[in-house]
């Protein structure tokens, strides 16, 4: 076995520039779509919500038009980053449903102790490096764009009748739900058929009260209903839909307890604006533009019976950060008969998938076939000698290769989740992002999260859990195939963020298995990742 540290990936911004950090690339270089000729001066948009949020959502997003000062403040919870791969399915800690006193298993006494120190530590003063100034959302500054609001294609709902749902006691929690959502969907509609010039991106703002009483209702027996994943899977499956984005009422009035400072949410929600609305904030910067990533994860669907019904979710993306989603067919996993609760696919589901997923990413990238294929999985790979009819290895070799031919490359990775941690013998921080472990010459230990020189800190509150790397097919090096997922953890646009905890080919298939559970099967979701976001 042996140690080493991969180096921090490079990042493309406008005007050429290169560097590794977001905000420093956005601030000297300007936007990536500067250079592809995908840039937008101007982000239209519309907003849906009652008069007063209305009027609250625009000065707050008119606030992102100049310079913000980056001032710090001291965060009163413990913000929890990290994701836990279980048994193929990605779940995230800051899940709406636990807290952290419900996490606590998950750390050892000396990884809390070490938590309560780092938090500490970050709240002592600003890092101007973690979190810089905002340069301003404007034509002026280095991002040359800014937000435009038509006011036709703004849409409000009366106060009175979201009031009158909450508080109607003839109907339960999730019919009221119903038909709080119900409300905004017409209202949207509206916007989608009947502006006469169509926003880029619309804003769905939610009033505290409804949220407190509603975001979250016990489903079954066996679940949660989810109001904002509900929410959105509605309003992305209408017909001519354009990408939405879900704000809370808190949030524009700033009585969020645990909001970042203004300066860090302007970053963040300013280049997830960007993205949604069709360009690219910034790319990777590597030789090798030529590969398809692609990655495969597995949910459960909301009305399973006993939760043994999963779907699949695929999502395949280009060095640019372009995506495109597939969502497979449900199947039943009999986790006792299959003696896993890890699910597998059948040779036929593989083929066919990765069939579509390949046939529709050529069309998707100007119709250049990729000369390699990358598959991210978050559960191990059978092969016929396993399981006979579960030969996903063969379906997903035999796919591709009836799309690309017999000469493209192709490397089968699972990517999980592992108790195996290292540490450092001094010093109050963690092990550094990029540190690999090589525990044989297909598999290995990568921290995506840890200790970054240049931030001269650990810019989270996770204690860092690395991830198992394993490769059962490979035409690359373990060396590489990590470089790439560390370099793939830096192409969430959902926010403005030096790094992910995981790869975007495994994060957002997670993201799109949340919101999917609740589009009914006969519809079609959309295919691009930035509805999902």
């Amino acid at each position: 076995m042996k140690i080493e540290l991969l180096k921090e990936p490079q990042l493309e911004f406008g005007n050429d520039f290169i560097c590794d950090d977001p905000k420093v690339g956005i601030s000297l270089g300007g936007f990536f779509s500067l250079t592809n000729n995908t840039h937008r001066s101007e982000i239209h948009y519309g907003i849906i919500g009652t008069e007063a949020n209305i009027a609250e959502a625009i000065d707050w997003i008119g606030a992102f038009d100049e310079y913000i000062e980056a001032k710090g403040k001291e965060e009163k919870v413990d913000q929890i980053d990290d994701a836990v791969i279980e048994d193929g399915e990605i779940v995230d800690i800051n899940d709406d449903q636990l807290s952290l006193s419900s996490l606590l298993f998950l750390k050892t006494e000396d990884e809390i102790q070490e938590g309560e120190t780092q938090r500490l530590n970050n709240t002592k003063k600003v890092n101007k490096k973690n979190n810089p100034d905002f340069i301003g959302f404007n034509p002026h500054s280095k991002i040359s764009s800014s937000f435009i609001n038509d006011e036709s294609n703004n849409r409000d709902i009366p106060l009175s009748k979201l009031m009158n749902i909450l508080r109607d006691k003839t109907i339960n929690a999730f019919d009221k739900a119903i038909r709080v959502c119900d409300l905004y969907i017409q209202a949207y509609d509206f916007i989608l058929t009947k502006s006469i010039s169509k926003p880029a991106v619309c804003f769905i703002v939610i009033p505290s009260e409804v949220f407190k009483k509603l975001s979250s209702i016990s489903f079954g027996g066996k679940g949660y209903f989810n109001l904002r994943r509900h929410l959105k899977a509605q309003l992305i499956t209408r017909p001519q839909a354009i990408p939405v984005q879900i704000i809370l009422e808190d949030t524009i009035t700033q009585k969020k307890g645990s909001l970042q400072d203004l300066s860090m949410q302007a970053w963040n929600f300013c280049v997830a604006t960007y993205y949604k609305s069709g360009s690219i904030p910034w790319t990777l910067s590597m030789n090798d533009k030529h590969t398809c990533f692609i990655g495969i994860s597995f949910h459960k669907v909301l009305n399973g019976e006993q939760n043994a019904i999963r779907s699949s979710v695929a999502q395949a993306f280009n060095y640019e950060g372009k995506g495109l989603i597939f969502v497979g067919e449900h199947f039943e996993w009999n986790e006792h008969e299959m003696d896993t609760p890890a699910p597998h696919l059948t040779h036929d589901y593989a083929y066919n998938l990765i069939k579509k997923v390949i046939n529709e990413y050529k069309v998707f990238n100007k119709n250049m076939p990729p000369l390699r294929v990358v598959i991210h999985k978050t559960t191990s790979y059978w092969d016929a000698a396993v399981n006979a009819d579960y030969a996903e290895v063969e379906g997903l070799k035999s796919g591709i290769r009836s799309e690309l031919g017999e000469d493209v490359k192709i490397d089968l990775v699972t990517i999980r989740s592992t108790d195996i941690k290292l540490l450092r013998e001094t010093g109050q921080y963690p092990v550094m992002r990029g540190t690999l472990l090589h525990v044989d010459d297909a598999t290995g230990i990568l921290y995506t999260t840890g200790y970054i020189p240049y931030f001269e800190t650990f810019p989270s509150m996770a204690i860092p859990r690395p991830l198992e790397i394993s490769v059962y097919e490979q035409e690359s090096s373990l060396k590489k195939i990590c470089e790439e997922i560390l370099a793939l953890t830096k192409l969430n646009f959902n926010n403005c963020n030096y790094y992910d905890s995981l790869p975007i080919t495994i994060r957002f298939a997670q993201k799109v298995g949340e919101i999917t559970q609740y589009i009914e099967k006969d519809i079609t979701p959309p295919d691009k990742y930035f509805f999902y976001m």
